[in-house]
């Protein structure tokens, strides 16, 4: 503001100067007027050039503040796009994920007390399965006849053998078996079966483990 209102005196002054010259003064009196004229008319000269530089400087920052705050602006804006692509690719992958997935369930269970083998049938109720592993976690009983790999289209069963080790009654048989079998994708789900002799549940499946 202050280089402002220099620039405008300099101006009024450069006006009176001009309006001046018809004023007459003696000699010596002219010479020492227009030489202190001439200093001050040097000073708001470059006090103007320095008033151009101020503003030019301002401006600068201006410029590059406002460019910045552009650049920022458009980083947040692909930051969000970025956001939500990644939002809207996990929603399809848990959309494709539930459009091919097994569902593995218990049909039945039977046991020969004089064998003591114990059978339960299983199905595949949900998109095709491959059966990979059975995992028995009992101090009673031990399986057989796995058949693994094993596939299982939708609305197929098969049988999971097991046999006593023991002087227990297969009726009396504690277990847990944990049927690991993958997807179309590869995707691994578990299907937990906890049962006492032919009274069982499945009773959880655990999906993309």
């Amino acid at each position: 503001m202050k280089n402002i209102l220099q620039i405008i005196f300099l101006i009024t002054l450069i006006s009176s100067c001009t309006t001046s010259g018809k004023v007459t003064k003696a000699p010596l009196t002219r010479v020492i007027i227009e030489e202190n004229e001439a200093d001050k008319t040097l000073s708001l000269t470059f006090q103007f050039i320095a008033a151009i530089g101020s503003l030019a400087t301002v401006g600068s920052f201006i410029f590059l503040f406002r460019r910045d705050k552009d650049k920022q602006s458009q980083i947040d804006k692909l930051t969000n796009l970025v956001s939500a692509l990644k939002d809207l690719k996990d929603i399809e992958n848990k959309k494709l994920n539930l459009s091919i997935r097994p569902d593995i369930k218990l049909n039945s269970s039977g046991y020969n007390g004089t064998d003591g083998e114990l059978t339960i049938d299983i199905e595949n109720i949900g998109h095709k399965a491959t059966l990979i592993k059975f995992d028995l976690k009992s101090d009673d009983l031990i399986l057989h006849n796995e058949h693994l790999p094993f596939v299982m289209e939708n609305n197929t069963t098969r049988k999971i053998f097991a046999r006593t080790n023991g002087v227990k009654h297969i009726k009396d048989c504690e277990y847990e078996i944990q049927i690991h079998h993958l997807d179309r994708l590869g995707n691994l789900h578990i299907s937990i079966i906890h049962g006492i002799g032919i009274r069982n549940t499945l009773k959880e499946t655990k999906y993309n483990c």
